[in-house]
């Protein structure tokens, strides 16, 4: 069997995406991908199974790219569990902020009705990678005695999903703008009962365990 060339498949991937997001996924076929990096269709199929594969990988490679820069932060031993919880999110919003374009187009991707059980699938390979380095960070601050839980993996799972309500809101206010007056006060007002209710479940510190600070928060819904 002929091995799969990782640059050719880098390049595929990225060629892929420009056109998702450019011309949009439903209107991007195989053969303007091919066309786009000047290969064969064997060739594509060589390394790709499908169109949908390829979008696959483009989430997954972001996933990961993610996923990356938190472990170096739950990896620095010179952090107790609080700053490290702040340093998390800091890199993380920044690091999704920089990328804002490319990230709502994954979004609109990730909503279309055919793409429901691949988003599924997508999203349960991303919070399992994130709440591993999460329940490191609260298993920390347990054994320093800020955070006050008994069963860390359930916690973990209880946070990320009332996290995550939050992150359905704040896409739900980018991609549908139209269905909302005020978008900016929903946003704070759904951040800041995310946060509080975050800090009662570790009884952790009023004030300490920020999910997303307010200015980039706003930046989102504004810039």
């Amino acid at each position: 069997m002929t091995r799969k060339n990782p640059e050719r498949s880098q390049e595929l991937l990225a060629a892929a995406q420009q056109l998702f997001f450019k011309k949009g996924y439903e209107n991007t076929s195989v053969n303007d991908i091919i066309k786009a990096v000047g290969v064969s269709k064997g060739a594509f199929y060589h390394h790709f199974e499908s169109k949908a594969a390829v979008l696959e990988a483009a989430v997954t490679q972001m996933v990961r790219q993610a996923v990356t820069n938190i472990q170096a932060v739950t990896g620095d031993e010179s952090l107790t569990a609080i700053p490290k919880w702040q340093k998390m999110v800091r890199i993380s919003n920044n690091w999704k902020i920089e990328r804002k374009a490319e990230i709502i187009a994954t979004h609109r991707l990730m909503r279309m009705d055919e793409n429901i059980l691949f988003r599924h699938k997508i999203r349960s390979k991303m919070d399992n990678l994130i709440a591993t380095e999460m329940g490191k960070i609260i298993m920390q601050g347990v054994e320093e005695g800020v955070f006050h839980v008994e069963r860390i993996a359930e916690t973990t799972a209880i946070l990320m999903a009332v996290i995550e309500t939050l992150n359905e809101t704040a896409v739900d206010l980018l991609l549908n703008p139209d269905h909302y007056e005020d978008r900016v006060t929903i946003a704070l007002q759904k951040n800041a009962a995310v946060q509080t209710a975050v800090e009662r479940i570790l009884d952790a510190p009023a004030g300490s365990m920020s999910i997303i600070d307010d200015k980039t928060l706003i930046a989102w819904l504004t810039d």
